[in-house]
């Protein structure tokens, strides 16, 4: 059975990283290279980079960026942001990026999955969804257009899966920078449904609030931003945390897990 992965999702605009708060406020916070310098350092599975007005502002993925930090990341590296077509996966592929991640163009142009996936594999495809609880009940919301579309979460991860999707990424718009924890709900009416991984994203604000994700909402791997990004050693902790709710994860044998103290906020001393 495979390890459940903890990853660092770094939010971008263009070069900074900012925190963001229901998609719709955002506090900037730093440099994109320190932030990717701060977490190879440490013990985490993967690192997922989204520059979120990429798209938006009709920017390109940044491949100087991708392939400066491959040569610092030895752990997989996901590339979410401006992908457009199939020459950018290449572009980003061959700049060292491990996985791409796409919302926007996959909403809008479904038969870019299937084309990615026969190209590329379907391994190295990632899907973002993003998701708004209405009074209807979870609908995938388009964050290019800033709209809640029709589309139930669970149907849509189904359709994408079915497209060649790898993995989907599936972020709560409501639970994001909430610090209330993952929406398991959600979480468990997606990947449920699926045989792809899921990666639950949106509302860590404790790492006790991670193990949930895996043992109640049935996703494969656990992601946050916000969290990671103030506490040395905040993914070693986050792993110590998973592991002692019985979460199986990757260890790293030159690292300790024990004795982190937790003080009253959740943060690691």
């Amino acid at each position: 059975m495979l390890k459940s992965r903890l990853i660092p999702c770094i939010i971008t605009k263009g070069d900074l990283v900012v925190q963001s708060y229901n998609f719709n406020r955002y506090l900037p916070i730093g440099n994109i290279k320190t932030a990717i310098e701060f977490f190879v350092n440490w013990d985490v599975d993967e690192i997922v980079i989204l520059d979120i007005d990429a798209t938006k502002n009709g920017r390109s993925p940044n491949l100087q960026l991708v392939e400066w930090a491959t040569t610092e990341c030895f752990v997989p590296l996901t590339i979410g942001g401006g992908i457009k077509n199939t020459e950018d996966v290449k572009n980003l592929l061959n700049a060292g990026a491990d996985k791409i991640c796409v919302n926007t163009i996959a909403l809008h142009n479904p038969a870019f999955i299937s084309e990615a996936s026969y190209i590329y594999g379907s391994q190295c495809v990632t899907v973002s969804i993003d998701v708004k609880l209405t009074p209807n009940g979870y609908r995938v919301y388009d964050h290019s257009q800033k709209v809640v579309t029709e589309k139930l979460p669970s149907d849509y991860a189904m359709e994408l899966e079915a497209l060649g999707a790898g993995e989907i990424f599936l972020n709560s718009v409501d639970r994001d920078g909430a610090r209330t924890g993952y929406d398991i709900d959600l979480l468990k009416s997606v990947s449920s449904t699926l045989r792809i991984p899921v990666i639950a994203c949106g509302g860590v604000g404790r790492f006790e609030h991670l193990p949930a994700g895996v043992l109640k909402g049935g996703c494969q791997a656990v992601a946050a931003a916000n969290i990671f990004q103030h506490s040395e050693h905040s993914t070693i902790a986050a792993k110590s945390t998973l592991l002692n709710h019985g979460v199986d994860v990757r260890l790293s044998s030159s690292v300790k897990y024990e004795n982190f103290e937790f003080d009253a906020m959740g943060r690691p001393y």
